[in-house]
This record gives C-alpha cells, structure tokens and sequence, in this order.
C-alpha cells in the first residue's frame, strides 16, 4: 500500500511540476511580449506620421497592420495574466470556491483563456483589414488628382524593415530557447509582418522612382487581404482549439505508440484535446480480461508515463474494457 502511496505521490508532484513549468513559460514569455508591443507601437506611430506627410496609402496600410499587432499583443498578455493567475478568486468574473482555485481542472480552464483571447484578437484583426481595404479601394478610384507618396514614406517603410528584423529576432530565438508556443506564433506573425514591410518599401520605391501612380494604392490593397487572410487563420486555429478539434494525424500516431504498449490487446479510442498549451488526452484501452485490478493499474500508469515522454501530454484519462473474445458472458446490470 506504501508503494501505492508513493507512485500517487510521484504523480501528483509530475502533474504539479508540469503545471508550474507551464505556468512559468507564460509569464516569461510576458517580457518579451511587452517587448513587442512598444516596437509596434514604435513603428505604428513612425508609419503612420510618415505615410500622411509621405502621402501614402501601403505605407498606411502597413502601419494599420502593425497596430493590429499591437492590439493582438495586449490581448495576449490579458489572456496570460488570467491563465496564469492561479489564486484568482473568480473565473472569467464567476466566484471560485477557496478549496478549489489552483485546482488542475481549474487551472487547465484558465489555460484555456489565452485562445480565448486570441479568437478575439482575431476579430480585430478581420475588422482592420476591412478598414484598410476599402480605404485602398477608394483611393484607387478616385478620379481627381492625388499627390505622389515621396521619399518620407520610404524612409518609414525602411525603418519598420528594420525594425521588424529585430522582433522577428526577439520572438524567434526566445521562443525556441523557452519552448513557449506563444513566442514562437509571435515569431510567425512577425515574419509575416516583415515582408509586409519589405513589401511596402520596394512599393514606394517602385512608385516613386519607377512614377508608377496606381502600385502604391494596388499594395495597401493587397495588405489588406494579406491581414485578413492571417485574422482567418488565427479564427480558425483558436476556433479548433476551443471546440476540443486535435490533430487526426497526431491521434493516429498515439494509437499505433499505445498498441505496442505491453499489456494492450487494443487501442479503440484515442480523444485528444488542448487546455492552452497544455494537451490532455483520453483513452479507451482492451486488456486480457484474467489480469488483476493491480496489473491493470500498472498498464495505465507506464501508459500515461510513455505518453508523457514521448508526446509531452499533461494528463491521460483511460477507460479499460476486457477482450470480449475471452469472455464468455458479460452481465451488465442497469
């Protein structure tokens, strides 16, 4: 019974720790954003300024793109505050009993909270790109005369390149170096901003010293899808993850990884899903029906413990059903 004791022990200490890591990478990962947020926000003002005396509207559009960037940050932080506030005395403004609050189910909910951030940012984003397309639109038709952007603007466009090298730089490598998933998706966003702004400023030099007048209109319109498309994709992810969607090629590979486990007939479910970044994954297993109560208990602790090693899952949740080919009559009584 002691050893029982101690393997439950054990447990509890790993899921803690798992926790705790977690909770860790979050918060850091906060600096570095906060990091992001006063770069864009740098840029966003520089851009914007330039574009209204430089007179154009990509290197506008451009500067529109990197305040979604901001406003995508700072919901992000938000959502990691509330994830990571373990001893919050309400849920999303619902009281939390005392005994509860860092509680593993309490806090893999609060995990939740940053995509739930994040799908919001992603109606942001959509609703800018909006503004910035139609803007585009307009400006291309109008039929009077409009002024030429100059070489202010370009002097923006190569200023927000730079600029953008170094986020891309911060998110990249701290990503990588704190494994945190938030980091590195900033990284990706940064990317895609940085050929955004590399972009614009081959635009403006085309416009100004190539003099052709419809391109710089033409771009901040093609900014605008490009922002759009990247508030679809952001939707989408945020969406699957919420609705409990997992990778079907990932739950495939679980499935093979569990079957060769020993004591396993078979592998009939695998049910994976994401708290945040957290993956918790539910299994329904068969066995030889003549084992013990105790043999059963050690196949689903080595289960949870390879899964635990080899896909980094938080927690696994197992039913056990006996092999029917062996049982002769199963009475189930209702």
């Amino acid at each position: 019974m002691d050893k029982f004791y101690t393997h439950f022990m054990r447990e509890t200490k790993l899921q803690t720790e798992a926790k705790d890591k977690e909770i860790k990478r979050l918060k850091t990962s906060v600096k570095y954003l906060w990091i992001n947020i006063f770069i864009y926000l740098l840029i966003t003002c520089v851009e914007y300024f330039l574009s209204t005396i430089g007179h154009s509207q990509s290197l506008r559009a451009d500067a529109f793109n990197n305040l979604s960037g901001v406003i995508s940050t700072a919901l992000l932080i938000f959502g990691i505050y509330e994830a990571t506030n373990v001893n919050d005395d309400d849920f999303v403004g619902i009281p939390v009993p005392k005994y509860l609050r860092g509680k593993t189910a309490i806090q893999l909910s609060r995990f939740r909270l940053e995509t739930v951030f994040t799908l919001v940012t992603s109606f942001v984003i959509i609703l800018i790109s909006g503004q910035i397309i139609f803007q585009g639109i307009t400006s291309l038709f109008k039929t009077k005369v409009v002024v030429q952007p100059n070489i202010y603007s370009i002097l923006g466009a190569a200023f927000a390149s730079l600029m953008m090298v170094v986020v891309w730089l911060i998110n990249k490598e701290f990503g990588k170096k704190l494994q945190n998933s938030s980091l590195l998706a900033a990284s990706k966003d940064s990317l895609g901003d940085l050929v955004t702004s590399v972009g614009t400023l081959l635009t403006l030099i085309g416009t100004i010293f190539l003099r052709i007048k419809w391109l710089d209109d033409t771009v901040s319109i093609a900014i605008g899808f490009f922002i759009l498309w990247s508030g679809i994709q952001i939707f989408q992810e945020s969406t699957m993850s919420l609705t409990d969607y997992f990778d079907p090629k990932l739950e495939d590979k679980m499935l093979q990884f569990v079957s060769k486990i020993t004591g396993v007939r078979k592998v009939l479910q695998v049910n994976g899903r994401q708290n945040g970044n957290i993956m918790v994954v539910d299994l329904t297993i068969m066995v030889d029906p003549k084992i013990t109560a105790v043999d059963i208990y050690q196949i689903d602790e080595n289960i949870e413990e390879q899964l635990r090693n080899e896909f980094n899952v938080f927690d696994v949740q197992i039913e056990v059903v006996p092999d029917p080919s062996e049982v002769k009559d199963i009475h189930i009584k209702i």
